[in-house]
């Protein structure tokens, strides 16, 4: 994140505290059964974080079976764990590719796509911790979709920071496929603004904070955030604030938040045409 994208956050985020005894009170009690008439959530799934460390950099291969094989031809996806130190980080390793040269030029992107994280959170591999989960959301002849979930935890920080990121991979060009290939950045950030928009995996206690919250974010910035969503990453390498992924005709896309509501939230939207 930029710094003047990290100023405009911080500025919201610390009108919503100022603003918000209110908000405070949501977050400190017990939940409460919401009116979310027009707010929907969805159940998900994830994985327990594990805790793995090692002297050196290495990786442990794992067999993963794909949430979604779509027109699968044979090419499959197995998952692979990079740590070093504290650090973990699963990534997807694809097979059944006959053209040798495409094939590793293909997972050596997807590795490096997953690891740039590191760099991107300054982390350090000694003294930091980090735990990066990955779920291979569907694999096919075509391309493959990958969905990251983890946690930060830096030296001397009184509480970890969630993360989210994605990767949809063009395995015949190798190349990122992001938001701007199945959706458009205004119209989600009106989407995000208005009061259809569902929220995929949030609980009915953040409900109220996080739609006032998202209040206070004019509509600019956010198509400007959602603009630059997804790999790859731009010029001056800038990690994106935002992540999407398309799985069966429903795009997911996360927006960040401030740390007391979660650090990101993910929205899901269903274009008119599907």
């Amino acid at each position: 994140m930029d710094t003047s994208r990290k100023i405009i956050i911080g500025v919201i985020a610390a009108a919503v505290v100022a603003g918000g005894a209110a908000i405070g009170l949501i977050l400190s009690r017990s939940p409460e059964t919401a009116d979310i008439s027009t707010i929907h959530t969805e159940a998900a799934t994830e994985a327990e974080p594990e805790t793995m460390a090692s002297a050196e950099p290495s990786t442990q291969a794992e067999e993963v079976q794909p949430s979604d094989a779509g027109t699968s031809t044979g090419v499959t996806a197995s998952l692979e764990t990079y740590t070093s130190g504290s650090v973990s980080i699963q990534y997807p390793v694809v097979a059944n590719i006959e053209d040798a040269e495409l094939l590793g030029k293909i997972n050596e992107h997807l590795k490096a796509n997953a690891l740039s994280v590191i760099e991107a959170n300054e982390v350090n591999e000694e003294t930091d911790t980090l735990t990066v989960k990955c779920q291979v959301v569907s694999v096919d002849s075509r391309r493959l979709t990958a969905v990251y979930t983890g946690s930060l935890t830096a030296e001397g920080a009184a509480h970890p920071t969630e993360l989210f990121y994605t990767n949809t991979l063009d395995l015949f060009q190798i190349a990122d496929i992001g938001l701007s290939e199945y959706g458009d950045a205004l119209t989600m950030a009106a989407y995000v603004k208005s009061e259809d928009v569902s929220f995929y995996v949030l609980t009915s206690d953040r409900l109220p904070a996080v739609k006032e919250y998202i209040a206070t974010v004019d509509e600019d910035t956010l198509t400007s955030i959602f603009e630059s969503a997804d790999f790859p990453l731009g010029e001056d390498g800038a990690w994106p604030e935002s992540f999407s992924y398309e799985r069966q005709g429903t795009i997911y896309l996360s927006m960040p938040v401030p740390h007391a509501l979660g650090d990101y939230i993910i929205v899901s939207f269903v274009p008119e045409t599907k």
